[in-house]
């Protein structure tokens, strides 16, 4: 793709997941995508969920600013480009460049220049984050990108897409009530899923999927066959087809 590219990582990967957000970065990197970065402010996304709309408004006037020099903001993030799309956008009226999550740009890059994945062969459950689905839309480009993994077998749990059963990491519910948030996914994962010890991992693209649903195994399943399997990120499983 020709312009500037901007990965705007978040404050969830930087602080909580560093070596997912390697794993992002690699991925870019090895798909020939170049893309800046730069210091970052949070996005204001948890300011608008407290209801202060002033600091919200000043965080995102600041943030535009800086965007505006780039052609593409790519963000892993989903409540981060909630924020951009829903939020900026739409309700404060501000002008962003391009705005993709990075499933969507990684299709769009696949697309132009197809490559051939290598084998990964694991079974994996696709979970579907609230931000990402119901709020912004996105369900089939993250499917889409782990059918191009030969070997891979997609295990389709009862609730997905629209009726996927919400892990709890979302709504600020880790910040206020952090138990609470983590037996909720530990019920999806357990009662709603009906996930089996036969599942290698769970894949999803949302860093607060990912650590809540990590807390909710590790904290909650006795079952040590469940415990034991991988939440991961959509881009440590490509890079996975990458050969690393």
């Amino acid at each position: 793709m020709d312009g500037q590219i901007l990965l705007w990582r978040g404050c969830t990967y930087r602080r909580h997941l560093i070596e997912e957000l390697e794993k992002i970065q690699m991925l870019l990197e090895r798909l020939g995508c170049p893309f800046q970065i730069i210091e970052e402010n949070c996005c204001g996304y948890p300011l608008f969920l407290m209801g202060c709309q002033g600091e919200m408004k000043r965080l995102a006037v600041e943030n535009a600013e800086k965007l505006k020099r780039f052609d593409l903001i790519v963000v892993p993030c989903p409540a981060c480009l909630r924020a951009f799309k829903e939020i900026y956008e739409e309700r404060m009226g501000l002008r962003l460049p391009r705005v993709l999550h990075l499933t969507q740009f990684l299709v769009e890059v696949l697309r132009e220049r197809p490559i051939e994945f290598r084998e990964v062969k694991m079974k994996v459950m696709y979970h579907d984050p609230c931000e990402l689905g119901r709020r912004m839309g996105i369900y089939d480009e993250p499917r889409a990108l782990l059918r191009l993994i030969p070997g891979l077998e997609i295990f389709e749990q009862r609730f997905t897409r629209e009726r996927s059963a919400c892990c709890g990491g979302g709504g600020l519910l880790t910040a206020v009530a952090p138990s609470l948030a983590s037996m909720a996914a530990a019920r999806k994962l357990v009662e709603e899923d009906r996930i089996s010890g036969e599942l290698d991992a769970i894949v999803t693209a949302c860093p607060q999927c990912i650590l809540n649903m990590r807390r909710g195994l590790e904290l909650w399943v006795e079952d040590e066959n469940l415990r034991g399997i991988k939440v991961l990120d959509i881009a440590q499983i490509l890079n996975m087809a990458l050969g690393g």
